[in-house]
This record gives structure tokens, C-alpha cells and sequence, in this order.
């Protein structure tokens, strides 16, 4: 929506004779920033594939534009468009602007400042909402502004997709190395250091930490991080993450088991995840169900038990 937005100012600064409706574009891009940022926040935090109440955020502002763009169009209505309806879509972009940081905050305050590099999605989420917040102040207050607007709009875009780009090339640089054919284990010694693995994994429960890495795996096991690389790719025919991911949604599936009031955010951090959209995301590629379908069925099938 933010870059329409800069479209729009592009072809109406170079083209001034351009049709209104051009511009009834770029204000109806408006409108959908602050529900878009809200829910784009919510999918962040796993929340938005938990209800479909949600999409009323996406619903609702998208069928207002709809209806009141056919009702009251921009070159017929350009005083209400840049009055009552300007300032309704500020208020509306400011709103979610606030919840979304309001639904970040548990999040944000639970990130040490030394693990903030765990999570590069969050570093991202973050810079785009307050990225949003400033582009929003520079139109609200674009009487005083309006010379720097679009230039901040475009650059924060530009920022963004850098930024992007270079942290998760600096994640592709910390994740395993890619295997070397000429030193692939034998399979007569692979499943014994397979099981000696398995057993270190499952007795000391490193799969919890949720900062693991296979060279920190490797260097408690005495092993180098190439041989425990060569292991996972080459025998057990998985990624390091796949691996452990394994171990952290069994855990999770016992604890739903054994205490199914727990909160999603506790379930994810108790299982190891620092994410709760990534605990989704394996926990649905391990079971096939989302973790709220797997609680409702354990449930049923426990009173199936209990009442046969």
C-alpha cells in the first residue's frame, strides 16, 4: 500500500493533468496501511492462522473503500475526500499503528538485548512498524512536511528491502555448511554415532534451548561442526532444523497432553521455539494440524475414553 502510495505521487508530480481517480487511489492505499500492518503483525506472533475473525481487519476497510469509492468518487467529492474522509484515514492507520505495537510489546520486552540476533524477523517486524509510524507522522503533519513525505515513504521502502535482504544473508551465512562428498560417513559407522546423537539429544534435552545451533550441537557432543553436518544431511537425510524441531514438537505435543490450559506463547517458548510463528509453522508440518485442531481432538479423544 505504501509503495501505491508513492506511485501515486509519482505520475500525479510528473503528469499534474492525470485523472482524480489517481488520486482516490492513493488515499484508499492509505486506509489499508494500518489494517494491513496490524495484521501482518498478528501473523508474525502465529495469532492470525488461529481465527478467522481476524480477516474482518482485511473485510471490512476493503469493502468501505469498495462502496465508498463508487458512492462518493474523488472527482466529484474532492472536498469531502480531503476533509472528513483524509482525516477518518489517518485516525484509522494511526489506530492500528498503536495496536500493533500494543500486540508486540509482550514480545518485544521478552527479548534480552543479546538474543535480539536470534531473531531476525522481529528485527524486521519491528522496523517496519515504526518505519510506518514515522511515514504516517510526516502526512499527518504534511502542512509542515509535505516536502520531505514522499522522499521518507520511498526511502523507508527502500530501507526496508535492504535491511531485509542483508540480515537474512547474514542467517543463510550461520546456517550448515554445505557437505562435502569425499567426506561422507560410512553407513557402518553412521548408525552408531547416529544413536549416540539421538541419546545426547534426548537426555539432555538441548532441543529446549531455543538459541541452539549445530555448531553449539556439535561442540557438546566433541564433535566438528562438518562431522554433525555430514551426519544429519548425508544419513539421516535431514536439516539441522528439521532434526530438532522434531524433538521440540513432541515436547510440545506432551505438554498439550499433560496440561492443556497452557497458553500457545508458553507452549512455543516451553518447547523451545523463539517464535510463535515458526513453532506454527513446524508444529502444523510435523502433525498436519495446527496446534489449537491437535488440543481440541486430544481433548475429544479423552472424553471418548472417559465416557465410551
Amino acid at each position: 500500500m505504501l509503495s501505491i502510495r508513492v506511485l501515486k505521487s509519482v505520475l500525479f508530480h510528473f503528469n499534474p493533468a492525470i485523472g482524480k481517480q489517481i488520486l482516490q487511489v492513493g488515499l484508499s492505499a492509505c486506509f489499508l496501511i494500518g489494517p494491513l500492518l496490524y495484521c501482518y503483525c498478528l501473523h508474525f506472533l502465529g495469532r492470525f492462522q488461529t481465527s478467522s475473525l481476524y480477516r474482518l481487519h482485511l473485510i471490512i476497510p476493503s469493502v468501505l473503500i469498495i462502496v465508498i469509492g463508487i458512492v462518493f468518487p474523488y472527482h466529484l467529492y474532492t472536498q469531502l475526500w480531503g476533509g472528513i474522509f483524509y482525516k477518518l484515514i489517518n485516525a484509522v492507520w494511526l489506530i492500528y499503528t498503536v495496536a500493533s505495537i500494543y500486540i508486540l510489546w509482550p514480545k518485544l520486552s521478552s527479548i534480552k538485548a543479546n538474543d535480539w540476533r536470534q531473531d531476525v524477523d522481529l528485527y524486521i517486524v519491528l522496523s517496519i512498524v515504526i518505519g510506518s509510524a514515522l511515514v504516517w507522522a510526516a502526512y499527518f503533519f504534511a502542512a509542515y512536511t509535505s516536502y520531505i513525505s514522499g522522499a521518507l515513504t520511498f526511502t523507508f521502502l527502500m530501507g526496508i528491502g535492504v535491511m531485509t535482504i542483508f540480515l537474512h544473508i547474514q542467517q543463510q551465512r550461520n546456517k550448515t555448511p554445505s557437505p562435502y562428498a569425499n567426506k561422507k560417513i560410512a553407513d557402518k559407522d553412521a548408525q552408531a554415532l547416529i544413536d549416540e546423537l539421538e541419546q545426547f539429544v534426548l537426555t539432555q534435552k538441548v532441543f529446549l534451548d531455543a538459541n541452539l545451533a549445530l555448531p553449539k550441537l556439535a561442540k557438546s557432543l566433541g564433535w566438528s561442526t562438518p562431522k554433525l553436518s555430514q551426519l544429519l544431511n548425508d544419513n539421516l537425510h535431514k536439516s539441522f532444523n528439521d532434526f530438532i524441531n522434531f524433538y521440540r514438537i513432541e515436547h510440545a505435543k506432551n505438554l498439550l497432553g499433560s496440561d492443556s490450559s497452557m497458553k500457545m506463547e508458553d507452549l512455543a517458548n516451553s518447547s523451545g521455539f523463539n517464535s510463535l510463528s515458526t513453532f506454527y509453522a513446524a508444529f502444523k508440518k510435523y502433525t498436519q494440524l495446527t496446534p489449537a485442531k491437535y488440543k481440541a481432538l486430544q481433548g475429544l479423544q479423552h472424553s471418548e475414553i472417559i465416557n465410551p
